[in-house]
């Protein structure tokens, strides 16, 4: 029970920094002014399942987990009471959040190290001596 306490506390204390993440890996990926609008508004909602709503289905693909919303299966997994569910519930959806929070991590770190290896790379190939690949430029 525990485990369970702590993992839905460490949940709902770091929302608005896994959001700050989520807006992050969205603006660099280039995420239309609607989608980041949208991200923002959920961030600023001092409600976890109305913020959780609101980006239901503006979260980037690449922080998706099996094709799903992770916000939304960490609600899952923290919504329900410590005094409805057994000790063995409790320990299994402590370990499922545990998953999905680190899996959330890696996929957060992963967008934003491809994110940024890829500019690095452009902007090496742009500053070699003779490089026509500017943009805009078809060449």
């Amino acid at each position: 029970m525990g485990a369970y306490a702590y993992y839905r506390r460490v949940v709902e204390n770091q929302r608005n920094r896994l959001m700050d993440e989520i807006i992050r890996v969205a603006e660099r990926t280039n995420a239309g002014s609607e989608v980041l609008a949208t991200l923002q508004a959920a961030r600023n909602e001092t409600r976890f399942n109305r913020s959780v709503d609101l980006i239901k289905d503006t979260i980037p693909a690449s922080l998706k987990i099996d094709g799903y919303n992770p916000l939304q299966l960490l609600h899952a997994g923290i919504s329900e009471g410590l005094h409805e569910l057994s000790d063995e519930e409790c320990l299994e959806r402590a370990t499922t959040i545990r998953h999905l929070l680190t899996e959330l991590a890696e996929r957060i770190s992963q967008a934003l190290k491809e994110h940024k290896e890829l500019k690095e790379g452009i902007a090496r190939l742009v500053q070699r001596p003779g490089a026509k690949g500017t943009k805009g430029d078809a060449s």
